[in-house]
């Protein structure tokens, strides 16, 4: 009974119940990746970009700044935008010589090109006209006498006495002809020269004047070159030379022209 009293079992010691640990739930660690999705975003456009413009290089393919691609790249969800303009609308041939590229960016040439049908502006210019007063002859059928009158045309201002000139010599139209008009001018004469001297003017004609004409029909001819000669305000009398001299009578009656002749 000793032993049994002094032998006891040490009640068990019941172990201490574990505490519960509860397990926190994972945290979203990509809600801060945001950012770094965007950075790879444009590490990969960037990368493409260059591969393209690599790829196209001798067809001087382009495309629009990487910096304005990008400027408004983020929205406020981390989303990557691009604008519409920001895009080239680019059509690329085979031939790459014959590639044309719209480029923003590039201004439009002011540099005209030079086209051969242009002229200069004084070719431009169209020629000044100027209506003169051609001095022809008349017949009076009632009294039989020959008398000059006016008809009118347009010549280029233009060395206009010289014109002028050209037209009477030419004669009247077949029009002014069946109105009665006639001349006592050769068609076949000509102008050797016309110089300007204060407000004489020496008209050099060919020896042609004094042909096929005596008496009154040479007076007649005298007069319309004088009086078609001096309508002008530079002009009031002229002196006739034939063949670069000047003469003193013409014609075989020898009718006077030595000095400056007027109306």
């Amino acid at each position: 009974m000793l032993l049994e009293k002094k032998v006891r079992k040490k009640p068990a010691v019941k172990a201490a119940p574990k505490k519960s640990v509860k397990s926190k739930p994972p945290q979203n660690s990509g809600g801060g990746n945001g950012p770094f999705y965007v950075l790879v975003i444009i590490i990969l456009i960037t990368v493409i970009v260059l591969l393209l413009n690599k790829f196209y290089d001798k067809g001087k393919f382009t495309l629009p700044s990487f910096k304005n691609l990008i400027e408004k790249s983020e929205s406020p969800k981390g989303k990557i935008e691009i604008s519409k303009d920001n895009l080239i609308d680019k059509k690329i041939t085979p031939d790459s010589d014959k590639t044309k590229i719209a480029d923003e960016k590039t201004p439009p040439s002011d540099v005209k090109k030079n086209d051969p049908e242009e002229k200069r502006p004084d070719e431009n210019k169209a020629d000044v006209e100027k209506e003169v007063t051609l001095y022809f002859l008349k017949l009076d059928e009632k009294s039989e006498k020959i008398y000059l009158s006016t008809v009118k045309r347009k010549v280029q201002d233009k060395q206009i006495l010289l014109q002028t000139l050209e037209q009477l010599i030419k004669g009247p139209t077949a029009y002014e002809q069946g109105r009665g008009y006639i001349t006592a001018v050769p068609s076949h004469l000509k102008i050797r020269s016309i110089n300007i001297t204060g407000k004489t003017a020496e008209i050099d004609f060919s020896s042609v004047i004094e042909e096929g004409a005596t008496g009154e029909i040479l007076i007649k001819r005298i007069k319309q070159l004088v009086f078609t000669s001096t309508q002008f305000d530079n002009v009031d009398s002229i002196v006739i030379m034939i063949n670069g001299q000047r003469r003193k009578t013409i014609g075989g009656d020898g009718l006077f022209i030595g000095g400056p002749l007027r109306r």
